[in-house]
């Protein structure tokens, strides 16, 4: 059982991979449509922001596509092996789908967090609200843990890479995926 929670790409790898991912990653942009929540990092969420309905399928593709190509060159550049590009590409993108699950817990977040006056009011009436922001924050860590966890096997795997180099590697690919995808997206919106 462990093993398809963390680590499912020793089963499947590339078209496989890359279509139930992608189908994934159009169910996950559907639901922040309807809920106006924004995927505008590698592993961000956040809203309600309304825009453009085709801002939501564009920024899960924009964060997918600014971590593979990153890890697709460290792992040309870093393995022995030779690697596919649909494999990690395929593999990154279906390492995303527990990024759904932060979507739909974010749902039962107030919607004027984004406000922090609005917010301060309302925890003044409802002093309850900050242990269900607390609750709700505390059930979003395992599944960023989730994520970046398969996103690391599956960059392990499809690379063939182990220890400091694939560590290393990763952490400066996330890192510099973050901080580009934000660009992109903010030039986007």
């Amino acid at each position: 059982m462990k093993t398809y929670l963390f680590n499912p790409f020793k089963f499947i790898a590339g078209y496989k991979a890359l279509i139930v991912g992608i189908f994934a990653m159009l169910i996950t942009s559907t639901v922040c449509m309807f809920e106006k929540m924004h995927l505008d990092g590698v592993i961000d969420v956040h809203g309600p922001k309304e825009t453009a309905t085709y801002i939501y399928y564009i920024e899960p593709l924009v964060d997918w596509l600014c971590f593979v190509i990153p890890l697709y060159i460290f792992g040309r550049i870093l393995s022995v092996s030779s690697i596919r590009f649909i494999d990690v590409a395929g593999t990154g993108v279906l390492a995303r789908y527990p990024i759904l699950f932060i979507v739909l817990i974010n749902m039962f977040f107030p919607r004027q967090l984004n406000d922090p006056k609005k917010l301060i009011d309302i925890i003044q009436t409802e002093p309850l609200l900050v242990i269900r922001i607390i609750v709700l924050e505390f059930l979003i860590i395992p599944f960023i843990v989730w994520t970046v966890a398969l996103m690391y096997n599956a960059y392990s795997i499809s690379a063939n890479l182990k220890g400091p180099k694939a560590t290393w590697s990763f952490v400066a690919a996330i890192i510099f995926a973050e901080v580009v995808s934000k660009v992109i997206i903010w030039a986007i919106v």
